[in-house]
């Protein structure tokens, strides 16, 4: 297999929590992998084995009622529809014909996480499904009923307006598909990074390298349930692999970051990462 995509989203300006959406397909410089929903690569196994350890908690469905079953299963038709024709010589599992049960089976082939959120019939959106192994510090238990503006409400910058929320659903589910990622440095390389399973605080005076982890999320809209499908991809770069230039916009994004999205993401001050940064022996050597 070939080796993950190598993404690097980092701008020196000052970092707002915004969509950012691309056309899915644009051309990251990754090739194939670009054009791809479900990318696979040589850390297959790895994920495969860690989604098979991971706890009950990460998933869960939403909703009994008509239209919940419905996106459910026109989400599940997409996903293996799209799998069979990406990935064809990776046969999936033969339906159950229970859809929990159908999904998470799909779960333990494919790298993503992901997540289902359907319009309802007053565009404030609400979690179907979830399916999310590899959190960046937050709960995805919390998605659990919640709707559109309970999950984005730690989000700094994210509209307060019932209605701005109510247009972000309506786009979700009639637009797109659209690829957006999301970035931030981590002191461990765990992929799981939930806070009940991981103390990311105490690694930040300890750690000898650090990683800048970007998640690659692709926005499906399933207009016909009126549902929204999230896929959501984690990489993970070695800080010390960076060129010298991604590593000087990297220091310069996290040295103007508002303090709220500081917070956010989990990064300490500018100059703790500094300190941090001069623990890795070949950033330390110049190179």
């Amino acid at each position: 297999m070939e080796a993950p995509p190598r993404y690097f989203p980092v701008a020196e300006a000052p970092l707002r929590m915004a969509p950012s959406l691309a056309r899915f397909g644009s051309d990251f410089g990754q090739g194939t992998q670009d054009q791809r929903y479900f990318q696979v690569d040589d850390r297959y196994e790895e994920f495969r084995r860690l989604k098979a350890r991971a706890p009950s908690s990460v998933r869960f469905v939403s909703g009994v009622d008509t239209q919940a079953q419905a996106a459910r299963r026109d989400a599940l038709s997409w996903m293996r529809s799209t799998w069979a024709r990406e990935h064809p010589p990776i046969p999936l599992p033969a339906e159950s014909g229970e859809l929990a049960e159908d999904f998470a089976r799909l779960a333990g082939v494919v790298q993503e996480d992901f997540a289902l959120l359907g319009a309802g019939d007053d565009d404030r959106g609400r979690t179907l499904l979830v399916d999310v192994c590899f959190p960046s510090g937050w709960r995805p238990e919390r998605l659990r009923e919640a709707d559109f503006t309970t999950i984005h409400g730690p989000v700094p910058g994210f509209p307060d307006r019932d209605k701005a929320a109510r247009a972000m659903v309506k786009a979700m589910v009639e637009r797109g598909p659209y690829v957006r990622f999301v970035w931030t440095v981590s002191p461990v390389p765990d992929l799981d990074q939930h806070p009940d399973r991981l103390d990311r605080g105490a690694a930040w005076t300890s750690s000898s390298e650090l990683w800048l982890r970007v998640e690659r999320q692709v926005t499906v809209p399933l207009a016909r349930a009126r549902a929204g499908l999230f896929l959501i991809r984690v990489h993970m770069t070695p800080i010390s692999s960076l060129r010298a230039q991604e590593l000087e916009r990297l220091r310069q994004a996290i040295a103007v970051m508002p303090e709220d999205v500081r917070s956010y993401k989990g990064l300490p001050s500018a100059t703790a990462f500094e300190r941090a940064l001069e623990r890795l022996p070949r950033i330390h050597e110049g190179r």
